[in-house]
């Protein structure tokens, strides 16, 4: 499954929309990650965004000052935490909650981010692809490719990127040793990757590391649920397989 991360990364979920301008609550009323999430008004996709429902009471449930490290993949317990870390705090009362994070996320960028402009597991960059004007260059249900990715391979993203090549197996494709033919609209299997995406986790808890989050997730999952969860009349697939009746079981995942 392919998708542009250049094109995802130079449009940059940021700007007003995510400012809170030093937001401070009286007698701490709004000092949980939740509400100042909510009272910062953040963009539905941003990263921002994705730490909030992270983070937050649904997530992880830490709080406002907690410290979290940014890491790329799960953090080795061996070689521990080397790199950036942040606090919600720090973030969310920033004048651009984005750009604060992107500036946190940046500091000990190294080769695998570079790498995740090009892919992440099955979830390739394509830009053809994305806007609908080529085949997938990256594709699980073609036998003769496999998952070459510098990361990502294996994880609950890439499975994602998996279920949408299989859903989009219409008519005229034929089944392959992978997947088998299914009858589902374009948009619909869009959509799914966009929820499916979101959904993933990319933050989580270990006892010789404490809080963290993997960086690369975090951008990826945003990007891909940004792109793809456009809407029925706008998503990259929208013009594929516009009859089909979204029988099929794979059709809802």
């Amino acid at each position: 499954m392919n998708l542009s991360f250049p094109l995802f990364l130079a449009a940059g979920i940021t700007g007003a929309a995510a400012k809170i301008g030093n937001y401070h609550a009286v007698d701490n009323k709004y000092d949980t990650i939740d509400a100042t999430c909510v009272e910062a008004n953040l963009p539905e996709y941003s990263k921002v965004a994705k730490l909030c429902n992270e983070l937050g009471s649904k997530g992880l449930n830490i709080g406002m000052d907690d410290t979290v490290a940014l890491t790329n993949g799960a953090p080795n317990k061996l070689a521990g935490n080397k790199g950036s870390s942040f606090s919600m705090r720090e973030i969310l009362e920033a004048e651009d909650a984005e750009a604060a994070y992107n500036e946190i996320a940046a500091q000990d960028m190294k080769q695998i981010e570079r790498k995740l402009l090009i892919d992440y597991g099955w979830c390739s960059s394509n830009a053809g692809f994305v806007t609908g004007i080529s085949d997938d260059s990256s594709n699980f249900c073609d036998p003769s490719q496999s998952c070459d990715s510098f990361v990502g391979c294996g994880s609950s993203l890439s499975s994602c990127c998996i279920t949408h090549d299989r859903c989009l197996q219409g008519p005229g494709f034929g089944s392959t040793p992978r997947c088998t033919e299914v009858n589902c609209k374009g948009s619909t299997c869009d959509a799914n990757l966009s929820s499916c995406a979101w959904n993933v986790s990319c933050c989580s808890f270990s006892f010789w590391s404490g809080f963290w989050c993997d960086r690369t997730c975090v951008t990826a999952s945003t990007a891909i649920s940004a792109t793809f969860g456009t809407g029925s009349s706008l998503s990259p697939q929208r013009n594929l397989n516009t009859g089909g009746d979204d029988s099929d079981s794979i059709c809802s995942q």
